[in-house]
Order: structure tokens, then C-alpha cells, then sequence
């Protein structure tokens, strides 16, 4: 028998857009079924998947072994993958917010974020709230008497830094 899988597919759409700084803008994204979707901690992992040009919704293979058959659909074909953090989850609203850097259109995220409209949708791959085991798709786990802590980033990691921060602040 395969091990439960931890993550899975959540189909959401762009609910509102927040312009943090010149190049970093926030994402509110909605779905009823974001009220499953959880979060491990501060600097939470997550897989988006981007539309290609034509498709309303990013196509990405569903089951036990959609990652094979994702990789093996040919390039042209597979919407484009991108990690990113969880900036902030509100299961209770159907809400998940995530920050893109925008650098124009050099990549397949920040081309899809600088022209994204309210109601466009992507994929979220996403820590299952319906599973218990940990989804391990974080990294920030200190030791109980840390005493000093130096965080070093660029831009895309700002989102897991301020998570950290406002963790510490606990």
C-alpha cells in the first residue's frame, strides 16, 4: 500500500492583488477548498502551476503518480512549476495569500503575475488539512533555546522571512 499523500492539487482563483513594493505584490487567492488546505509552519512550501497560453486553468495530472506523468508530458505541454511560500491562510474565509516578485517577463511566474486579472485561476499543490502525517515542506525548525538568529535573503525569500519574524515575535 503507497504512502497517504500529503499534498494535493487545490484549484484557486485570484481573488484581489495588493502592490507590497515596485516588485513584490501579494495574491490573494480563493476556493471553497482552501478550507482544506494547511500550513507547518512560517516558510511553508508550496507548488503553484501556471496556465500556458490558451488554457483558462493549468492542466496538471491528478493521482498517486501525477509528478511521473507530469514529467513526462513534453515540455510544450506541462504548465510551467514554481515554488513559492505561504504568506498568510484563512481556511475559514477560503483564502491563501502569496507573494510573486515581479521582474517583467523573464519567467513563466512573474509574467503570469504581472498581467494576472481578479478571477484568473492557477494550481496551488498544498499540505492536505484532511491528512494528518506532516507534510515536511518547511525548513524553519529552531532549536527551543535559540538565543540569536541571522536570517540572509533575497526577495523571493522575503515571504518565509517575514513568517520567521513574526514567528519569533511569539
Amino acid at each position: 500500500m503507497a504512502a497517504q499523500q500529503t499534498y494535493r492539487l487545490f484549484d484557486v482563483a485570484l481573488k484581489q492583488r495588493t502592490v507590497l513594493s515596485p516588485s513584490l505584490t501579494r495574491m490573494v487567492f480563493a476556493a471553497p477548498d482552501v478550507a482544506n488546505m494547511k500550513t507547518e509552519g512560517p516558510d511553508q512550501r508550496i507548488k503553484v502551476f501556471f496556465p500556458l497560453p490558451g488554457q483558462d486553468v493549468p492542466q496538471v495530472p491528478q493521482g498517486e503518480d501525477w509528478y511521473a506523468r507530469y514529467r513526462a508530458l513534453p515540455e510544450g505541454e506541462r504548465a510551467p512549476m514554481r515554488t513559492y511560500t505561504i504568506r498568510a491562510l484563512r481556511p475559514e474565509a477560503g483564502e491563501v495569500d502569496v507573494d510573486f516578485v515581479l521582474h517583467g517577463e523573464t519567467g513563466p511566474a512573474s509574467r503570469w503575475a504581472t498581467h494576472a486579472r481578479i478571477g484568473d485561476r492557477i494550481g496551488l499543490l498544498a499540505p492536505d488539512a484532511q491528512v494528518a502525517e506532516s507534510s515536511q515542506g518547511f525548513e524553519w525548525k529552531p532549536p527551543a533555546d535559540v538565543q540569536r538568529v541571522l536570517l540572509v535573503a533575497d526577495e523571493t525569500a522575503l515571504p518565509a522571512v517575514a513568517g520567521i519574524l513574526e514567528d519569533l515575535a511569539r
